[in-house]
Formats: structure tokens, C-alpha cells, sequence
């Protein structure tokens, strides 16, 4: 939890009204009194449990920092807290993004702790809409920008605590076949049996997603090895290649893979699936069924 608050006094008195509280669910406070630091924690913390923010600071003024704050990291519920008693200000806050608002002087612990829980259930509401908006018809995957999203607070994670993370983008051999021989209602099948079998294929923690077409990629967080990204690719192309029942038939496809993991900190979401999406073409050139590390 963040503390945006520049005047000591007021984030002395947040602390305390939250120590107060008898809840152990509360997360461990943060505190910045200026803008520039709390958009650089929340870059380097962007699974920041909640943003108090005073929308009076030192190096900003008024939903100028607010405006930032949900343009570069939207999925962190914002709370404001503000002096002015024109109750226009929290709600023009509101408006511009923050998910609730709070008049200095005029709550306790209990109203506080209540806003805090009621901010994080409203975010988690307003991203469960966004991201079903996102997922892919078809196959019920994320689409490209969930993926970029997550993949972008993977790598922040990442050079945060110097965990390993990597990207598999996964491009079907044969696919056009199917729809060519059999049509597209095949294809569909197959496609829709592709993406459960990856999503099965992985772990809880990390992102299936569809691209488009035949194309998927997955999201790898937290490895221990790079070896274990490449392992996890084999297991997925052992799982595509199983036969496809189709109207008493058998539909059969396998893919190539590649492997990209991050590397230096100035790399972006998007450079890093080129790259896997390069060491896929390597992988196809040397013949169906194969994972390139790139």
C-alpha cells in the first residue's frame, strides 16, 4: 500500500488510523511525499495493492499526478484524499480515474480501512470487465494486450528481484491444411483444442494468450532455470501433437516454438516478443516440431 501524502503529519495519522485496525489483510505501507517517487515505486512495485494519493503535491497539482498514475499503471485501485471540502474536486478525481475519494479531516479507521477494501473490489470489478473485453472469442484466451500488459509487469518484477522470466510464441505447422481440407469449422476445433491444452500445459501463474490466427504465445514468470522455459515449450508441443477427434476423424497438427527470455533493462514488452517470435522462425526453418532459444 502507497502513501502519496507530502505533508508528514497526515501520513503519521494514516499510518496510525491503519495500525488501529484489528485486520491482518491490510498490506505493508509505503510512503513518498512527491509525485516523481511514487510513479518510480509503482514502477518498480507495479503490484501495488492500493494508491493513497493527496492530489496536492510538491510537484504537481491538482489530477495531474492522478492522470499519470492511472495512465501508466491502470490496474492499481487509486484512492484520493483531498482538503478541499468542494466535494466537486473527489468527484472530478473520480471521473479522471481514481475509484474513490476521501475528505481530509473527516474519516476515521474505520471509514478509511472501509474506502481502501471498497476501492481494490471496485478496480478488480472494472479490470474483470476490461480483460473479459480482451479475451479471444474463439478460444477464451487473452488477446495480444493482456499479454503485453502482463508481460510488462513481469519484466518490472523481474529487475525488481532479479527473478528470470521468458516468452514462448507458438506458431502452428500444418494449420492450413486443416481448414483447407476438412474447413473451417475443423479449424476452430483445432484451435480451441490447441489453447486448452497449452493453458493446461502450464502453471496457474503464467499467461496463455492468442495472438492470432494460428498463433499463441505463453508467459513464464518467476523460473528458477531458463532450461525449465524450454522443458515447458517440449511439454506443449507433446500435448499439440495429440490427434484432434473431429466428426470421427482425426485432426493432426504440431508447431514450432520459440523461446525468448529477458535480458538487460531497458528491453520492452514488445521487443521481447520479437524476439520470440524470431527464434520461432528459427525453429520452423529447421523443421516442424521444434523450440529455439533465442
Amino acid at each position: 500500500m502507497l502513501i502519496v501524502e507530502d505533508n508528514p503529519g497526515e501520513a503519521r495519522l494514516i499510518s496510525l488510523m491503519l495500525s488501529e485496525l484489528s485486520t491482518a489483510s491490510l498490506p505493508p505501507l509505503r510512503w513518498v511525499q512527491t509525485a516523481t517517487a511514487a510513479l518510480a515505486m509503482l514502477a518498480a512495485e507495479p503490484q501495488c495493492a492500493v494508491v493513497l494519493l493527496d492530489l496536492g503535491l510538491p510537484d504537481s497539482h491538482g489530477l495531474d499526478t492522478l492522470r499519470e498514475m492511472t495512465r501508466r499503471h491502470h490496474r492499481v485501485p487509486i484512492l484520493v484524499l483531498t482538503g478541499n471540502e468542494n466535494q466537486e474536486i473527489g468527484q472530478s478525481a473520480v471521473a479522471v480515474g481514481a475509484q474513490d475519494f476521501l475528505l481530509k479531516g473527516q474519516f476515521d479507521a474505520g471509514s478509511l480501512s472501509r474506502a481502501i477494501t471498497f476501492a481494490a473490489q471496485r478496480k478488480q470489478a472494472e479490470l474483470t470487465l476490461l480483460d473479459r473485453s480482451r479475451l479471444d472469442d474463439l478460444t477464451g484466451l487473452p488477446k495480444r494486450a493482456i499479454l503485453l500488459d502482463r508481460l510488462q509487469t513481469a519484466i518490472a518484477y523481474a529487475h525488481r528481484h532479479r527473478t528470470l522470466c521468458a516468452l514462448l510464441f507458438i506458431d502452428l505447422d500444418r494449420f492450413k491444411l486443416v481448414n483447407d481440407t476438412h474447413g473451417h469449422t475443423a479449424g476452430d476445433t483445432v484451435l480451441r483444442a490447441v489453447a486448452l491444452r497449452i493453458a493446461n500445459a502450464v502453471r496457474a501463474s503464467d499467461t496463455a494468450a492468442r495472438l492470432g490466427g494460428d498463433e499463441f504465445a505463453v508467459l513464464l514468470g518467476n523460473l528458477a532455470h531458463l532450461d525449465d522455459a524450454v522443458s515447458i515449450g517440449k511439454a506443449i508441443l507433446a500435448a499439440i501433437v495429440e490427434p484432434v477427434p473431429y466428426n470421427g476423424k482425426s485432426l493432426h497438427v504440431s508447431a514450432s516454438i520459440g523461446v525468448a527470455h529477458l535480458r538487460g533493462n531497458a528491453e520492452t514488452a514488445e521487443q521481447l516478443l520479437t524476439r520470440a517470435d524470431a527464434a520461432m522462425y528459427t525453429s520452423k526453418a529447421a523443421g516442424p516440431g521444434l523450440v529455439s532459444l533465442l
